[in-house]
């Protein structure tokens, strides 16, 4: 009879045991969800980063795109305004004022 005391205690110990095991083991199920729904979301982030850098440049493209018409637009003003002859160089004053035409969108 002495043995059944340390039987109760080791299958108090054993019941214990399985029950953390149990709870472990949900867990583990639980953690396990979680790492599928963040590789889930990973993938989504990755797609939008992919997607905003590819956004960004098509942007760059057209601004540069973009300055690149300026600086055009820009050089042949100068040039445009080097070649015309001033109303002063011919030796005449204006009679009256030059007006202009902008053009454009």
């Amino acid at each position: 009879m002495e043995y059944e005391e340390d039987l109760k205690k080791l299958e108090s110990n054993v019941e214990k045991m399985l029950n953390s095991l149990d709870s472990v083991q949900g867990d583990k199920v639980k953690l396990q969800a979680d790492i599928a729904r963040l590789e889930l979301e990973k993938k989504g982030l990755e797609e939008q980063v992919k997607r905003l850098k590819e956004e960004k440049k098509s942007i760059h493209q057209r601004v540069s795109g973009l300055l690149g018409s300026i600086e055009k637009w820009e050089k042949s003003a100068a040039f445009a305004t080097e070649t015309l002859p001033s109303a002063n160089v011919i030796g005449k004053e204006p009679s009256e004022p030059v007006q202009g035409v902008l053009i454009g969108n």
